[in-house]
């Protein structure tokens, strides 16, 4: 876990205070001197909305308080415990009652309390073994100054603030003082001593100036950091936050919604940005889920009705940001930020996914162009470290010139830059494995920095495999550190180039380039692995002090059972997956990403984007297609338009030679004898084939097929007899007969599948 200052830590967040019920009147008024209508009891005390809020993060934690043996305080341990708190540290005390409060709003918005808190059971409140044994495996203590109610309360904070600070933790301090008690005696020093004492300040408007000599909030703020603080959150309330930490200053607007009872609405902004800076959140991402949780808080009546969990943060975020109307569908947004919406699009229950071209062939990438630009959706397009780098790849291609290959297709078929995202796919040392791994990762360092040079905005780091004289698979710790090496390399050139990349982490396929074997059954990803990893990363990138990143690591690589062979293909279960993908509850604001989704029907990759995969790579499947109906066209050409020359091969021919001459694709692939060799060349679900349509000679073989086909309608039986997927949209008239259209369409038909499926609802 991380704080301001950067710390790392373990353990959970506990609290100590008040636990009381509230009992609101029905109608403001004026005070309580007359007989009114009043609803409650509600859970209440703002160390239990804090707690409570932090709990339903799923975050661990505990509350040190008492309560008298009553139904006021069973109201409230069920209430903590069912949302996930350690109550194990409540006391029962039978000689006193439940803390109470009762509140009516004046008409003007304000609130009148009667609190019974000093003289109740929370009063009694004391470290027992059991609160000793809860801190002791906590690392972060908050403290609210509306607990502070006697003296006995002050010590037992202090004492507790000692062990805390001796076991390497940190301190979150939120003033909260009522008008009520701010005149009782020892509280001023008290809330003196526990600002003095605190890592986190989290007053609340008026509050940040409370105990400063300056009355200005740049004053106040430079006041109290020159304490010792590492940072301040001021809570503004409608005008929204400030963050403050010596650094940088931050402000967070405030979500616009109804107000129904702002009571604790501040507690569950403070709960959840502590909750989120100790789980290594960038400071901004705190600030919009703090600020979420408090906005979602005063929508619902009763003090703690409102704490919510990530997934109801992220669904009130997505809503927020797209300007949702409820049971309407969400539109798609455009560019790269889609990338970052679709996790809180899948926790909203409104999921969508996007499909990831993996291809270098310009037919491909031209379909895909053209798929997306029916579809009114961005185009995501992907380039793997052994396709391209700055050696060229196998494509002869630098990152640069990918790109500019991509945009060249994009002009030509008039579709717009602004939604191409690009991406690079295993970035890492893959390519230079043989190397020591020193040399290798120096170029990797190069290569990552060429992509981000070149404008590639989805990255995924891989730094998992061996180099010279190391294990294939490295330990986590190791390939993490590694990636944190290439993640530095990623943000310092972001920065210079103004872009905003956005990562993703792991590595659970076989390497870039697809499986060597047949594969009839493939493992699902053991559902603690996604979590290990990204704990580890977590904690590497914060101590490297690439903390900030981690708000723009949108997945974890896993493998949820799907993968294709030479010649079976693993189909997703959704049954089988369950474990796997029920760790997304434990990783909000992240998604899984599938490597290798070819060839899955389309219920199957409909199911991946509901799960929690709805990033769908597709490459083999797309080249597959491309070379059916290539090779189709030529039988048709071969009837219609035969060549003369009888030295000239046939495509098919002209393919086979190629493979034969330059086996380094296909040798440690295909195994069998010569005539089942051949037909894996041509027909495997891996498609090794597609390797070989840059050569030149394929090239000019597939340029020769379309001159002799240029200006022919094909006739409707030859469509039958060669290309039958396309002969009812030919025989309807809806589809031109002409040789190239038809090969793009066959890339396009794949296409429209993962294009259904990324609209699951539909």
């Amino acid at each position: 876990m991380v704080m301001a200052d950067g710390k790392v830590t373990p353990g959970g967040i506990v609290t100590i205070g008040e636990i009381l019920v509230e009992i609101m009147a029905t109608e403001p008024g004026l005070g309580f001197r007359e007989a009114i209508g009043l609803v409650g009891p509600f859970p209440s005390g703002a160390t239990a909305i804090f707690i409570d809020q932090v709990g339903k993060l799923g975050f661990p934690c505990g509350i040190v308080s008492c309560v008298g043996e009553d139904d006021f305080a069973t109201v409230n341990v069920e209430r903590l415990a069912r949302d996930g708190v350690d109550v194990s540290a409540i006391a029962v005390d039978p000689s006193y009652a439940t803390g109470s409060a009762f509140v009516r709003y004046r008409p003007n918005g304000d609130r009148d309390f009667v609190y019974n808190i000093r003289h109740s059971a929370s009063g009694q409140t004391q470290l027992t073994e059991a609160a000793l044994a809860l801190l002791r495996r906590s690392s972060h203590l908050h403290i609210m100054g509306s607990s502070l109610a006697s003296p006995r309360i002050i010590a037992e904070t202090k004492a507790a603030i000692v062990m805390i600070k001796e076991q390497g933790g940190s301190i979150s301090f939120d003033p909260n003082i009522r008008k009520e008690m701010l005149g009782a005696p020892g509280m001023r020093e008290a809330l003196t001593y526990m600002l003095g004492a605190c890592d986190i300040f989290l007053p609340s408007g008026h509050e940040l100036t409370l105990l400063t000599e300056s009355k200005s909030e740049g004053g106040a703020v430079a006041e109290i950091l020159g304490l010792g603080v590492s940072a301040i959150v001021i809570k503004h309330g409608a005008e929204g936050a400030a963050y403050h930490d010596g650094r940088e200053h931050r402000r967070q607007p405030a979500f616009a919604v109804n107000e129904v009872d702002p009571t604790g609405a501040g507690d569950c902004f403070g709960a959840t940005f502590i909750t989120c800076r100790l789980q290594g959140r960038s400071v901004s991402e705190c600030l919009r889920y703090a600020a979420a949780s408090g906005a979602l808080a005063v929508t619902r009546k009763g003090p703690m009705e409102g704490t919510a969990t990530f997934a109801e943060l992220d669904g009130f975020i997505l809503s927020q940001r797209r300007g949702l109307v409820p049971g309407a569908p969400a539109p798609t947004p455009s560019g790269a930020d889609i990338l970052a919406e679709l996790a809180t699009a899948r926790a909203a229950g409104q999921p969508f996914g996007i499909t990831s071209v993996c291809s270098a062939n310009p037919f491909v990438i031209e379909a895909a162009l053209l798929q997306a630009k029916e579809d009114g959706t961005p185009a995501l397009i992907e380039a793997t470290c052994n396709q391209v780098n700055q050696h060229g790849g196998y494509t002869g291609m630098t990152a640069a010139d990918f790109r500019d290959f991509v945009f060249g297709i994009a002009q030509d078929v008039g579709f717009p830059r602004a939604r191409i995202i690009l991406g690079g796919d295993h970035l890492g040392p893959n390519p230079w494995k043989s190397l020591p791994a020193e040399e290798a990762m120096a170029e990797a360092e190069i290569m990552v920095e060429d992509f981000l040079r070149a404008g590639f905005l989805k990255i995924h780091l891989d730094c998992s495999m061996g180099c010279a004289g190391e294990p294939v698979a490295l330990a986590d710790a190791e390939v993490a550190s590694r990636a944190a090496r290439l993640a530095a390399v990623a943000e310092r050139v972001a920065a210079q180039v103004g872009t905003k990349p956005y990562y993703i982490i792991g590595t659970e396929v076989p390497a870039p380039g697809g499986t060597v074997e047949a594969v009839p059954e493939t493992e699902v990803t053991d559902p603690e692995a996604p979590l290990t990893t990204y704990a580890i990363h977590r904690q590497v990138f914060t101590e490297q002090g690439l903390g900030r990143m981690l708000g723009r690591v949108i997945a974890l690589v896993v493998q949820p059972g799907v993968e294709h062979g030479n010649e079976s293909v693993t189909r997703y279960s959704s049954a089988a997956a369950r474990a796997l993908t029920g760790a997304l509850a434990h990783l909000p604001g992240l998604i899984f990403e599938a490597h290798a989704t070819d060839y899955q029907t389309a219920e199957a990759l409909a199911d991946l984007v509901r799960d929690g995969l709805p990033i769908l790579k597709v490459g083999p499947s797309l080249t597959f297609a491309l070379r059916e109906a290539l090779y189709g066209l030529d039988e048709i050409a071969a009837v219609i338009a035969p060549e003369i020359d009888p030295e000239v091969l046939g495509l098919a021919e002209v393919m086979e030679q190629q493979m034969m001459l330059k086996p380094q694709y296909w040798r440690s692939h295909y195994h069998g004898n010569p005539a089942a060799l051949r037909i894996l060349r041509h027909y495997s679900y891996s498609d090794r084939i597609r390797y070989y349509w840059p050569e030149p000679e394929a090239v000019t073989a597939v340029d020769r097929l379309f001159a002799r086909l240029d200006g022919v309608t094909i006739p409707e039986p030859l469509i039958s007899q060669y290309l039958p997927r396309f002969y009812t949209r030919v025989a309807a008239g809806t589809l031109p007969a002409t040789a190239r259209g038809l090969a793009i369409e066959a890339v396009r038909d794949v296409l429209r599948i993962y294009a259904a499926a990324c609209r699951p609802a539909a």
